[in-house]
């Protein structure tokens, strides 16, 4: 079987698999399933120094939303979105980790990596909130730079705010590494413009990896009341968004080459793998494992090595970035041979599809069949999509 072992930021991880700081991740009776479950590791629901911040989950709503956003009753589509709104760990931070510290001996017999999380609304409360999870012996700690919930709190930036401002972000990564001797990663917000120039930033600054990305914040709107679905914004999530967060990873991973954790968009083993294709390490599970429960994750761990095992690796290590590695760029693209559309005439039925469908005038309807004018195929491949008999495909 394929060895599931990477490591991360110089910390052993039995497998890649990691559950997300959420609600999965808020109790004491929530973390006993997660790390029974088989996970490599775990990012603990984020604690904070902040009453106003901790006063936000009393206000928990979530709605699983199915390709319409029609809320899913019963049946939950594998492209779902998860638009929702939540606060932070409702415990005092001293008080979780007293109860993180009893825990301690099942995580380390399940061999099941902690890592912290944390957000404060001032550089000292950063900074002592990273101390108390050290104290605690958590392994490593997150710096929650993504909330899509935040507000200008008791004087300063939070949530997402905090990883919008290059500025604080430096310096609040900066004091935090100063005091802690473990290793420190940055979650960060999808909502900037440059992604990747943000973990530029919280890396020189000191941190040893980044976490992307957080959720995005949304709008719904129910069209029978004319009011805003959950009253208001809302964070948006869910197995959709993988483009997006690939995106960036790959960015980050081609750019910068920094230890990444994947978040955001990842749904089953097949989605791991797409993660750590384009360059993450580790990948943090969360929205399909509130839609489906804990036995999500073991499911994903035993699908995992099957589907490495079926592509012939030896190791998960093996398949860390080489996707990235393959990608091409806008003017390396320009020097692949062109394809060109071909139809298979014992199978198309002449039914018209593909020429409603193409843009460039190449596919025709003539004397009762379907043709092609070459010179007008640009080989975009629409054509191969909206066949409904496979009759047509790409040559080069």
């Amino acid at each position: 079987m394929a060895d599931l072992r990477v490591n991360f930021l110089g910390i052993e991880f039995k497998n890649p698999v990691l559950a997300a700081s959420a609600e999965p991740t808020s109790s004491v009776e929530n973390l006993k399933k997660v790390i029974e479950s088989g996970v490599g590791g775990l990012v603990l629901k984020t604690i904070t120094d902040s009453e106003a911040m901790r006063s936000l989950s009393s206000q928990t709503r979530w709605r699983f939303l199915d390709e319409e956003h029609r809320v899913c009753r019963g049946e939950i589509p594998r492209l779902f979105t998860l638009y929702g709104r939540t606060g932070l760990q409702e415990k005092g931070p001293r008080e979780w980790m007293r109860e993180i510290k009893e825990l301690q001996p099942l995580a380390r017999d399940e061999d099941c990596v902690m890592i912290g999380s944390i957000a404060s609304t001032g550089i000292d409360g950063w900074v002592k909130l990273a101390q108390i999870c050290e104290e605690a012996g958590l392994r490593i700690i997150e710096l929650n730079f993504g909330c899509p919930h935040p507000s200008q709190m008791e004087g300063m930036k939070t949530g997402m705010l905090v990883g919008q401002d290059k500025d604080l972000a430096a310096e609040v990564v900066g004091a935090v590494t100063e005091s802690v001797a473990v290793p420190v990663m940055v979650k960060l917000t999808p909502q900037v413009a440059d992604v990747a120039e943000m973990a530029r930033v919280v890396v020189e600054a000191g941190a040893a990896g980044v976490t992307l990305t957080n959720r995005f914040v949304g709008f719904l709107v129910d069209v029978d009341t004319g009011k805003p679905l959950l009253y208001g914004t809302a964070g948006v999530g869910g197995p959709w968004v993988k483009p997006l967060t690939l995106r960036w990873i790959y960015q980050v991973y081609r750019d910068l080459g920094i230890p990444i954790s994947g978040s955001n968009g990842v749904y089953d083993a097949r989605d791991v793998l797409e993660f750590m294709m384009t360059g993450a390490t580790v990948v943090q599970m969360c929205s399909a494992v509130m839609a489906h429960g804990y036995k999500w994750f073991t499911k994903t761990i035993r699908d995992l090595e099957e589907m490495l095992d079926r592509r012939g690796y030896h190791s998960v290590r093996e398949i860390i970035g080489i996707a990235a590695r393959n990608a091409l760029s806008y003017e390396e693209m320009s020097r692949i041979p062109k394809e060109k559309a071909v139809i298979i005439k014992d199978l198309c039925v002449d039914c018209g599809r593909c020429v409603e469908s193409c843009f460039y005038g190449a596919m025709r309807y003539e004397d009762g069949e379907i043709t092609i004018k070459e010179g007008n195929c640009k080989g975009c491949g629409i054509c191969v999509c909206v066949c409904p008999k496979g009759a047509i495909t790409l040559v080069q």
